[in-house]
């Protein structure tokens, strides 16, 4: 019974006191430190100017990769290897000497022509003083001349047979396996090794025909291959094939790739990217964008008489590249676009523009000055 009648006098004290509270003037007004319904802090974004950045579109494809030159090195005599000058792998200049086969016969055979041509000068010109003073007539000579004329040609013919007892590199590049050893005999067109150059390297791919009208020589590719995994090798369009194939109805593209570390290898298997109509055009980063349905828009900042304020653009976007977006239409270069804050933003609401240099972590006191570390207790 008294628990009874202490609750009753207890609410009935509580109904008095709030009562009491609502007729006080102006106690239910007290709010956000006296200042009824006040306006939100302007809210902190981060904003970028807009920019202009190259675009291309993208045709993806897989090629193979080819020397820029190689050969089939052989000679074009019969006989026996007296000597070879390379070994497997080497990286060699145009011109250096390869092999060399027996030269004992081709010298003396040169040998001989040189005497033959030295005799026909000799009488040669004992004749032409001879000829000038009428001792001679004019048909012993022309006889003359063309004797030592017909002993200069053979001469040059044995010495050039005599040069194709060695072999040269034609090219600068890198040999493969030897196939001959000293004391070998070798016949004409017997490989005894294969030169590449492989300072440029071709790659040949096939593009869909629907490409065709944005194909054209000095367009930038972008090759990468699985056996090389993080490497991009870039490259130019070199040329573009005749025809289409009727079957595949693509055609076959042909591009060039400096390959100066030699790390790209004839036979490998690369993907490609073509890169086609080129363009500068305006760009935002991806994350200035705000779809709205079928509509994009951006937040630009906009100064107005107490600072900035925000502004909301319709945009136009195109492609998206490198976590840029291309802006056909709405923008113009220099203004700036909202990158981060937008979610609290509203039009012609006010706003603070931060540097993002604050993002920058920073070490409180350098090395020797003195500085605590963070969280060190400080009395």
């Amino acid at each position: 019974m008294k628990f009874l009648i202490h609750n009753s006098i207890t609410r009935t004290a509580t109904v008095i006191a709030l009562g009491l509270l609502l007729a006080t003037p102006g106690l239910t007004q007290q709010r956000g430190g006296g200042k009824p319904g006040g306006a939100p802090p302007p809210a902190s974004v981060f904003a970028e100017p807009v920019r202009l950045q190259t675009f291309s579109n993208r045709v993806e494809a897989i090629g193979t990769l080819e020397a820029n030159e190689r050969a089939d090195l052989t000679l074009s005599a019969s006989d026996r290897v007296t000597a070879v000058y390379f070994e497997d792998g080497e990286r060699v200049k145009a011109g250096k000497t390869l092999i060399s086969l027996a030269q004992r016969e081709q010298s003396a055979i040169v040998e001989g022509a040189e005497a033959e041509l030295a005799q026909a000068n000799q009488e040669l010109a004992r004749l032409e003083p001879l000829a000038a003073q009428g001792a001679v007539s004019k048909a012993e000579l022309d006889i003359a001349r063309r004797n030592a004329n017909a002993a200069a040609a053979q001469l040059r013919a044995v010495q050039s047979r005599q040069r194709d007892r060695v072999l040269v590199a034609p090219f600068d590049g890198v040999l493969g396996f030897r196939q001959v050893s000293v004391g070998s005999f070798v016949r004409p067109g017997d490989v005894v090794a294969t030169l590449i150059d492989d300072s440029v390297m071709r790659l040949d791919f096939a593009v869909p025909s629907i490409f065709l009208t944005s194909l054209k020589s000095g367009l930038e590719v972008e090759a990468q291959s699985a056996a090389l995994p993080g490497r991009t090798f870039k490259g130019t369009v070199a040329s573009i094939n005749n025809s289409i194939d009727v079957v595949t109805r693509s055609v076959r593209v042909r591009a060039m790739i400096p390959n100066e570390d030699g790390m790209l290898k004839a036979g490998m298997f690369v993907a490609v990217t073509l890169l086609t109509e080129p363009r500068q055009a305006l760009s935002v980063p991806e994350v200035a964008l705000q779809p709205l349905g079928p509509e994009t828009y951006v937040w630009t900042v906009t100064d107005g008489a107490q600072g900035p304020v925000a502004n909301r653009v319709k945009v136009t976007a195109g492609l998206r590249q490198d976590g840029r977006v291309e802006i056909l239409a709405g923008l113009e270069a220099g203004q700036r676009v909202v990158t981060e804050g937008a979610l609290r933003l509203r039009e012609g609401a006010a706003m603070i523009v931060r540097d993002p240099s604050i993002l920058q972590p920073t070490v409180s006191g350098g090395v020797g000055g003195g500085g605590a570390p963070a969280g060190a207790n400080r009395e």
